[in-house]
C-alpha cells in the first residue's frame, strides 16, 4: 500500500538532514576538527541541530507511516506532517543562528505539537481497533 504523505515527509526530512550534515562537515573542515566540537560554539550548534533533527524525524516518520497505513492520507496526517516539517525548518534555522532564539523555541514547540497530535491520534486509533 503506498504511503505518499509519509514518503514525502521522508524525502523532505532526508534533504534537510543532508543539508544539516553538510553544514557540520563544512564547519569541521573550516575549523580543522575531526571529532567533537573543540569548544567552537558554531560547530556545537550545527552538531546539535543535526542530532536533534535525527532524533525527532526518526520517531515521527514511524508514527506517520503507522497512521497512514491504517487510515490513509487523512487531513489530520497531512496537517501534522506539514506542521512537523515546517517546525523542523524553523528550529534548524533558529538554533543555527542563536542558542536561545525565538525561532528555536517556536520550532521546538510546533514540533512537540505535531508529535502530540499524531501520538494521540495513533493512541485513539489503537484503542478503537482493540475494542
Amino acid at each position: 500500500m503506498p504511503i505518499p504523505v509519509t514518503g514525502l515527509a521522508a524525502a523532505i526530512s532526508g534533504l534537510l538532514l543532508l543539508l544539516l550534515a553538510l553544514r557540520v562537515s563544512q564547519l569541521r573542515l573550516r575549523h580543522k576538527v575531526s571529532l567533537g566540537d573543540k569548544g567552537i560554539p558554531e560547530l556545537l550548534r550545527a552538531i546539535r541541530v543535526h542530532g536533534n533533527t535525527v532524533e525527532h524525524v526518526a520517531v515521527f516518520l514511524i508514527q506517520s507511516a503507522c497512521y497512514e497505513l491504517s487510515s490513509g492520507s487523512s487531513p489530520l496526517l497531512i496537517g501534522c506532517v506539514a506542521l512537523f516539517l515546517g517546525a523542523r525548518l524553523i528550529f534548524a534555522w533558529g538554533l543555527s543562528r542563536s542558542s536561545l532564539s525565538l525561532a528555536r523555541r517556536a520550532g521546538a514547540g510546533f514540533t512537540y505539537l505535531a508529535e502530540l497530535v499524531l501520538s494521540v491520534a495513533l493512541l485513539v486509533q489503537a484503542v478503537n481497533t482493540l475494542l
